[in-house]
């Protein structure tokens, strides 16, 4: 069901380009689109019908499922947009994010910077220029930092040019980059015989197993029964040939 029917569009009216929203976005892009459409501002149902032309996604399936029932006027469409993307305004990019970003590892500095920047052009109030260079020269490590708080740049495009030099200098190895610090082997002093010590890498103790010898403990007591019988056997024999 059309959202707008019964809309009337003149043939001289020209529709504009309009930038896609994909819903990810912050919803300045309301604001966008009411520029583009300053000639028919004053039509409702031009802005309502148009809308869907400057949506993308997840945002023109939205926009494909609203009710025309509740959505009667472009009061009601824009109430409807803000209230679905609102959360983009609350997760929006702020001095303290700016200031936890960094520079990957396997990134140039030009492509950390768009980076920035693109994050840094959400922040409401916008950011001044002094305040750009110096949010952005403090998210930077080694070497880069150091060099960067040497110079008298006013401007984000200058400090960039800056670190671009300093890129091009690590490169080249006119200018030292700390390296990470790897991990150590644990050593282990060994104790020979003769006093001395020797220090080497830690290896896995090896058990060496004996078989148990019996104790004192565990040894049955010797009972020699043998001659005790003989000794018996010799007494009775005796005692038989005395009294026969």
């Amino acid at each position: 069901m059309c959202l707008v029917p019964n809309v009337v569009v003149l043939k001289k009216f020209r529709v504009s380009e309009f930038i896609k929203y994909n819903g990810t976005q912050c919803h300045t892009h309301l604001k966008s689109y009411c520029n583009k459409m300053a000639e028919v501002v004053h039509d409702e149902k031009l802005l309502m019908y148009f809308f869907q032309d400057s949506l993308s996604g997840a945002a023109l399936s939205w926009y494909m499922r609203l009710d025309n029932t509740k959505i009667r006027r472009w009061k009601d469409l824009v109430e409807a947009f803000v209230k679905q993307y609102k959360y983009n305004m609350d997760i929006a990019p702020d001095r303290t994010s700016l200031s936890n970003l960094g520079k990957k590892d396997k990134e140039s500095i030009r492509e950390y910077a768009q980076r920035w920047q693109e994050s840094a052009a959400q922040v409401h109030p916008p950011l001044l220029d002094k305040e750009m260079v110096i949010l952005f020269a403090d998210t930077l490590k080694a070497p880069y930092y150091e060099h960067v708080m040497g110079t008298s740049a006013q401007q984000f495009t200058d400090i960039v040019v800056v670190c671009e030099r300093i890129e091009q200098g690590v490169k080249s190895g006119r200018i030292y980059a700390p390296t990470k610090k790897r991990g150590f082997e644990r050593k282990e002093v060994n104790h020979v015989e003769d006093g001395s010590t020797r220090v080497g890498k830690t290896h896995p103790k090896t058990t060496t197993l004996h078989p148990k010898l019996p104790t004192s403990k565990n040894l049955s007591p010797f009972k020699p029964k043998a001659k005790l019988e003989i000794t018996k056997r010799s007494k009775n024999n005796y005692l038989n040939y005395r009294y026969s």
